[in-house]
């Protein structure tokens, strides 16, 4: 047994130090100026086309920095951002900023780079806010289907009809559109008749699941034809194998997404990327 006297003298052990996580309450308060102090940026994904052809797409991911909480875990700060309110100022700085980011990427690459941007359903409750994009597009002169809107499953089957007409509005503009998560939950197919959507992103759980069960092989190709019937492009998200790459690649998917094909990048990196390829 150790000698409590000598254990009430020993020093005491040194723990590797960690950046503070924040309460919920100290992390909201700093994502009200995060954007205005520049802790947050863009990462950019590579979305590569199974045919072999097409502009290079990649998909903006917002990453916090904090000088003190270091990175942020989006699926801490999103849904703070949501339920506040914040999103919508925030939101629009990921639009503005992916769309100079791909003018950049296009000057200097000479290629027609496309970036996809996540949208929140409170951003496709305003009609003005869908056209002020526009007009941002506009003042760039870059040409409106060098971005696409990603929306989820799940915000179409919950608000069909508030986000319908804002689609529309950016899909005349020529603004493409993808349906994010998609084959998890119940779906509402005809629901993709009636909008215009563009590209069909199958959830990551979905293609994680294709080596280990035929079932879910028979639901993604199923999935796939019904999108091609429909004149959509299919996107597999969470690739990270090569059984998935060539499972993806025979099913008839489109285009590909994940680690096996690419980390998200920074911008810099991705100017990068861009000319090695």
């Amino acid at each position: 047994m150790m000698d409590p006297v000598a254990a009430s003298s020993a020093p005491p052990r040194r723990r590797a130090l960690r950046p503070a996580r924040g309460t919920q309450r100290q992390l909201l308060d700093e994502l009200r100026h995060a954007a205005h102090r520049g802790q947050l940026r863009l990462a950019y994904q590579p979305i590569q086309s199974l045919r072999g052809t097409g502009a290079p797409d990649f998909e903006a991911l917002l990453r916090w920095n904090h000088p003190l909480f270091g990175e942020i875990a989006p699926e801490r700060f999103i849904a703070l951002a949501e339920h506040s309110g914040l999103i919508l100022d925030i939101g629009d700085w990921v639009f503005r900023t992916a769309a100079a980011e791909c003018m950049r990427l296009r000057a200097c690459s000479g290629r027609d780079v496309r970036i996809g941007v996540n949208v929140s359903p409170l951003q496709l409750g305003s009609r003005a806010t869908m056209q002020l994009w526009l007009q941002h597009l506009r003042d760039l002169q870059l040409p409106a289907d060098a971005l696409t809107v990603e929306i989820t499953e799940r915000v179409m089957l919950r608000h069909p009809e508030a986000v319908a007409g804002q689609l529309r509005l950016l899909a005349d503009a020529g603004v493409r559109i993808a349906l994010d998560d998609f084959g998890v939950g119940y779906s509402n197919l005809a629901m993709l008749g009636q909008l215009p959507v563009h590209a069909l992103k199958l959830d990551r759980s979905l293609t994680q699941a294709l080596v280990a069960s035929e079932r879910h092989r028979t639901i993604a190709g199923s999935i796939v034809g019904m999108a091609h019937r429909l004149r959509m492009q299919v996107v597999a998200e969470g690739v990270e194998q090569t059984t998935q790459a060539a499972i993806t690649h025979e099913l008839g998917c489109d285009f590909a997404q994940g680690w096996w094909y690419g980390r998200p990048l920074s911008a810099a990196r991705t100017e990068q990327w861009l000319r090695a390829s």
